[in-house]
């Protein structure tokens, strides 16, 4: 008798990324995980989009802007752990601009995560390639995946832990801490879109992200704030993706000439 299917379960924190949302869905039903959203108060489409999205969803629920975002994956994995880990194999936690891969893309992230779960590993983590806009960017074209194509390596951020054994989770701290368990010796891939136009990026610093820091943490939105004419990045400095071709782990853009580091935060 053939084996069921494992049950895999998204979570997504939402805020203000409304141009990306339905995609971010998308990609995790494509890929056979059911969802739990919540959404920090967003103001712009995003409450309309994922409302729209509803029935594609085991819970949406709204946070209101109130509640500390520092406290915020701390407060889902709790909500993971009581509630859902039992009936689930696996969770797949991205950022809500995040979308992951595995280690090439000569299978679909879904069965990598069924490779995963055959062997004695509990989690896996993910190179960080940033996609960035540039001016070669079409603007005719509205889907943020589809229009934003230039990327590089960001090799020395913090460490992106977003998958894991539903039985390895833990009480998160920003998706960085390690699970419960042993790594996965392979790491996948994820596509990261922080900025994915001029006037969203203007957005995310001078309203979504401002006055975010605290201690050492979000360090780089101050950063970026200070320096805005780093910021604008010649796609001729990046690699391409043709949406086919295995990503380029080549360094040929050094991402902290853009964000910074948490001594050079502006006081």
């Amino acid at each position: 008798m053939a084996s069921s299917s494992p049950r895999l379960l998204g979570a997504l924190l939402c805020y203000n990324d409304g141009d990306l949302v339905q995609d971010a869905v998308g990609y995790l039903r494509s890929q056979g995980h059911d969802l739990v959203v919540w959404d920090h108060g967003s103001t712009d489409e995003t409450p309309e989009v994922l409302r729209r999205l509803r029935a594609e969803m085991v819970e949406l629920r709204t946070v209101p802007r109130s509640v500390d975002f520092y406290g915020l994956y701390q407060a889902m994995s709790e909500h993971l752990l009581a509630e859902y880990v039992s009936r689930y194999d696996w969770v797949s936690w991205p950022d809500q601009d995040e979308f992951l891969e595995g280690p090439d893309r000569a299978r679909p992230y879904r069965d990598w995560v069924e490779e995963v779960l055959a062997s004695p590993y509990d989690w896996v983590q993910f190179n960080n390639f940033n996609y960035w806009w540039t001016a070669a960017d079409d603007v005719a074209v509205e889907r943020a995946v589809d229009r934003v194509r230039h990327y590089c390596l960001f090799a020395d951020c913090g460490p992106r832990i977003r998958a894991w054994r539903a039985s390895a989770t833990n009480v998160r701290e920003f998706n960085h801490n390690a699970p419960l368990g042993q790594r996965f010796p392979t790491m996948f891939n994820l596509r990261h879109y922080p900025m994915r136009s001029e006037a969203q990026m203007r957005r995310r610093l001078e309203v979504d992200r401002a006055g975010l820091r605290r201690g050492g943490s979000n360090f780089h939105y101050d950063n970026m704030s200070a320096w805005r004419e780093r910021l604008v990045v010649a796609p001729e400095r990046l690699h391409y993706d043709d949406g086919r071709s295995e990503l380029d782990h080549s360094l040929i853009f050094d991402w902290r000439s853009v964000y910074g580091t948490a001594g050079t935060a502006p006081s």
